[in-house]
């Protein structure tokens, strides 16, 4: 989720639970800091290379909140006795990013490193409207409130049930996306992964399928209060294993993606994507083969594209 939201949320639940200044700017700072294995330096981008990476765990939630309470005793002066609290504050902040984070399209190994396995919820995107403007509308109040502090604990209880509600709608959605889609694939062997859009009231939906030259991705937007399809496209993703006693296909572009897939970067991207697809063109010249692979996940999330080209020299 983005850094704004989860700021305000640290805003909103350090007035409601009527911490000082510092423990305030503490828990703030502990609700954002574990989005810094997002921050990119010249010639390497961090996302979505890096980001959502070991620090987004339940041990790297940890160990930050270790540090901070560390460096805010040295820093901010404070007692030794005030460690303890100050490390369950940095927790609960942290642990709420891991959460938030997990409520999202991006992936996060939150079992690392006893598990390497990703979770994604897919109940929202990087950046929630409306998760955004009901913690702003309570962090205005909240702060037009002052000393009023019943007033302030109402509100941030009612944002707190505001949200839930928020996400248990999302969950309803996602989840009736996903049989309007199933209706067209009744009886076949097939995967499906829902994902949320900008609006509310539209849903992505993937299905998989498998065929004798690899997968296919039937991409469906479909309105789940409405219970219909309202666009459907397809992704071809030939991913087969050309090493070894199988023989190449004859046809020039399928040729070359079997080819492709012999260069070390292919395998450990396939691995790596959740949708991987490929696309093939020729160079200008006509002399080589742009096997394009790509995650077509990225297309349907605000991921950025996230693709690798290899050359092929046409034979």
């Amino acid at each position: 989720m983005d850094l704004f939201s989860h700021a305000l949320l640290g805003f909103v639940l350090g007035q409601a639970l009527l911490l000082d200044a510092n423990a305030q700017i503490i828990l703030i700072v502990s609700s954002v800091v574990l989005d810094v294995d997002g921050i990119s330096i010249p010639r390497w981008k961090a996302w979505p290379n890096f980001h959502h990476s070991w620090v987004h765990s339940i041990v790297g939630a940890i160990l930050a909140s270790f540090v901070i309470s560390i460096a805010s005793i040295m820093f901010l002066s404070l007692p030794l006795k005030s460690f303890i609290p100050l490390v369950l504050i940095c927790l609960g902040g942290s642990f709420c990013h891991v959460f938030l984070d997990m409520l999202t399209t991006g992936s996060i190994a939150v079992g690392w490193p006893i598990s390497s396995k990703k979770v994604a919820f897919n109940l929202t995107r990087f950046v929630d409207p409306i998760f955004l403007v009901v913690l702003l509308v309570a962090s205005v109040i909240i702060i037009y409130a002052k000393d009023n502090i019943g007033m302030i604990q109402s509100v941030t209880i009612l944002a707190i049930v505001l949200l839930i509600l928020n996400f248990a709608i999302r969950h309803y959605e996602r989840d009736a996306a996903i049989k309007v889609s199933k209706r067209l694939h009744a009886g076949a062997d097939s995967e499906a992964l829902a994902l949320p859009t900008l609006r509310p009231d539209r849903w992505w939906v993937v299905m998989k399928t498998q065929s004798e030259k690899g997968d296919n991705f039937e991409i469906y937007s479909i309105s789940p209060i409405g219970k219909k399809i309202l666009s459907h496209s397809t992704v071809k993703c030939p991913i087969i294993d050309y090493h070894g006693k199988t023989e190449l296909p004859l046809e020039p572009s399928q040729r070359a993606v079997a080819l492709s897939t012999r260069d070390r970067r292919v395998g450990p991207f396939i691995e790596q994507s959740r949708l991987p697809a490929v696309k093939v063109s020729l160079s200008e010249d006509g002399g080589t083969w742009l096997v394009f692979w790509y995650d077509a996940f990225t297309q349907l999330s605000e991921e950025g594209v996230n693709g690798l080209t290899i050359k092929v020299e046409v034979d």
